[in-house]
Parts: structure tokens; sequence; C-alpha cells
């Protein structure tokens, strides 16, 4: 069987992305300043100019609200949009990275796929096999509140 040909669609925009393109993931902090974007997946368009200057008031506190960045690199820094960008590659590599949004925008016959193909590391194939059994199991009405969110166990990549 071929590999499947997918597009993923931006969380924020909802365009299709090129496939030629890289396909941007952003933290939760994208998610509460945007509270209709559908996953963590973005175009380069998006991720580059609809950010913000700065996570701080002047008064050098956080934004109310404001939720931290989530890195063990003490140097990263949290002051403004790109310290929330967790990254950017092909659409295949996000869509593995972060398969619950791979579900939601667009991926979801790619993962059906990989979780079946031989010579997928059996951990990979047995979690994309789990998300793909919790997302069956999702009425379509109620994916993006389920998917959407981060509740999966500690260890867990839940975009």
């Amino acid at each position: 069987m071929p590999v499947p040909s997918f597009r993923i669609r931006c969380g924020l925009c909802s365009k299709p992305i090129a496939l030629a393109d890289d396909v941007w993931a952003l933290d939760a902090e994208w998610q509460r300043r945007y509270p209709t974007m559908r996953g963590v997946l973005a175009c380069q368009d998006c991720a580059l100019r609809k950010g913000w200057g700065t996570c701080e008031q002047p008064n050098g506190e956080f934004v109310e609200g404001h939720i931290p960045v989530q890195e063990n690199d003490p140097d990263r820094g949290d002051g403004d949009s790109w310290c929330h960008v967790l990254g950017y590659n092909t659409r295949k590599t996000m869509a593995m990275l972060h398969p619950r949004s791979g579900l939601l925008q667009g991926a979801e016959e790619y993962l059906r796929y990989t979780a079946q193909r031989s010579g997928v590391a059996p951990a990979v194939a047995e979690q994309l096999r789990a998300l793909l059994a919790e997302w069956d199991g999702t009425a379509p009405d109620r994916r993006p509140d389920v998917f959407g969110q981060a509740t999966a166990a500690p260890g867990v990549d839940v975009h």
C-alpha cells in the first residue's frame, strides 16, 4: 500500500498548508490566546505573523492567565510568542510528533497507515493504535473538545 498523501490544515487560519512547506507546532499559550485554534499545528505565515511581542505587563509580571514555556532549558526564556513555538518540520514529522493535532488537522489516514505499517517501532505503533481507538470511540461532534485538550497520562504526547 502506498503512503497516503495528506494536507495539514493550519490550526489558526484553517487553510491547507502546502506540501512543501514546514508545519509549525505551537504550545498551550498560543491556544490560550487563540481559543478557536484547532490543534497545535500551524502554517508559517500564522506562526510568524499572529504572534505577540511580549508575555509581560509593563510592571514585569506575566499577563493574566499566561501559560509558561514548558521547556527544561533555563536559557530558553519566556518573553514573547517565539518562546512558545515548539518547533517546525515536515508535515509527516509533525503529525507523528503531535498525533492528536494530526488527527484533528488532516493526517488521520496517514496515522492509521503508520500504526499498521511494518518497521514502525512497536511502542510508537501501539501509542498510535491507542490514540486511534480513542478517536474512533469519540463522537465526531466532540472530537475538537476531547482532542484539542491536553488530557493524557504523564509522559504521553497529547498534541
